[in-house]
């Protein structure tokens, strides 16, 4: 009931952000349908995509105007309301006739127990994206390489840009040699010391939390992309605490180097295993005993999910700082454009 209100209100919207955030309560509620039906992880990678997807709406939002343009008049608009009731009720009726019209019994209905002895892992969606189908995700994460790539050439422009894009702090300006722990020095009007401070208090946190689920993942909800989210996530909340400057202090590494990285080590961990004698992209588990740590339950397929991780939290990155930190830059220059000129030269003095 939810999700079905809030989309038909936001379908009626008139202000671009309330629209923004009844999709994102869509989002949300079909998450809770995944725990409702007893799908945690899915549930959790829809949580976290849900909200990075609302931190990228806002930043580019906030460059359009706030309401929409003019609605059509009254027969057009019925007619696309007819419109989007038939499509909905067709793609439902499709989708009910095909789930119950199965007769032959479903592949996924062996999973549960190959994941365990083939894959060495208890979570079933875990070891089916690493290990039983993991074609299918070395293809979907070349295409997020291509899309962010896609990204950064579209919106990127000029050597400063590119500049930005690296990861250089404050590129085009000179930088104090002092280090700073708390704030980078950047705060304007528009920024909260406070927010900053115990952004940077939480951001390794998050990250330890990042890298729990990362290694986690493959026993309990968790895995590669949703661990490349909630990095992601930390990255954002220090970019809306500070601004560019503060994002390319907590990462001050190029987002295209992090993307080729994820994808070097998840198509070197399939070629490994073809160097050893098996498939590409075969898993092997390796049951060890390490001083203090006791028993060790490793499978190779977890270098397989951190390069899933590299390339999620490079993606992230480099929309940041497509969509956040260049649109900064071309506001602090749209700024300086329109200032008077004295104002402009008594700065400098």
């Amino acid at each position: 009931a939810v999700v079905v209100v809030a989309a038909l209100v936001a379908a009626r919207a008139r202000r671009r952000l309330t629209a923004m955030i009844l999709v994102g309560v869509t989002g949300y509620g079909t998450a809770l349908l995944f725990i409702l039906h007893g799908a945690p992880d899915l549930a959790l990678t829809q949580f976290l995509v849900e909200t990075v997807t609302i931190v990228m709406f806002v930043l580019v939002l906030r460059r359009l105007p706030r309401r929409f343009s003019a609605r059509p008049i009254r027969a057009t608009r019925r007619f696309r309301v007819a419109l989007g009731v038939a499509v909905g009720l067709v793609t439902a009726g499709m989708a009910y006739v095909a789930a119950g019209s199965r007769t032959a019994t479903p592949i996924s209905a062996d999973f549960p127990d190959e994941a365990v002895s083939y894959g060495g892992g208890k979570n079933v969606v875990n070891v089916t994206l690493v290990d039983i189908r993991a074609w299918d995700t070395m293809g979907e994460i070349a295409v997020l390489v291509v899309a962010a790539t896609g990204v950064a050439s579209l919106i990127f422009r000029g050597t400063r840009a590119l500049d930005l894009r690296s990861g250089i702090p404050g590129a085009g300006r000179q930088q104090s040699s002092r280090p700073r722990w708390l704030t980078t020095g950047a705060t304007s009007r528009q920024q909260s010391v406070i927010l900053q401070v115990v952004t940077r208090l939480l951001f390794h946190a998050i990250l330890l939390f990042a890298i729990y689920l990362l290694f986690s993942g493959h026993n309990a909800p968790g895995g590669g992309f949703a661990a490349g989210l909630v990095a992601g996530l930390g990255l954002a909340v220090r970019y809306l605490a500070g601004g560019r400057t503060e994002l390319n202090g907590a990462a001050p590494v190029d987002a295209g180097f992090v993307l080729g990285a994820g994808l070097f080590v998840a198509v070197g961990t399939g070629v490994a295993a073809m160097l050893l004698g098996g498939e590409f992209l075969q898993s092997a588990t390796l049951d060890f005993h390490l001083p203090l740590l006791g028993h060790v339950h490793f499978v190779t397929s977890v270098f397989f999910d951190v390069g899933v991780f590299l390339i999620v939290v490079g993606l992230v990155l480099d929309i940041l700082r497509s969509l956040g930190a260049e649109m900064d830059r071309q506001e602090e220059d749209d700024e300086q454009e329109n200032e008077p000129a004295g104002v402009r030269e008594e700065e400098l003095v």
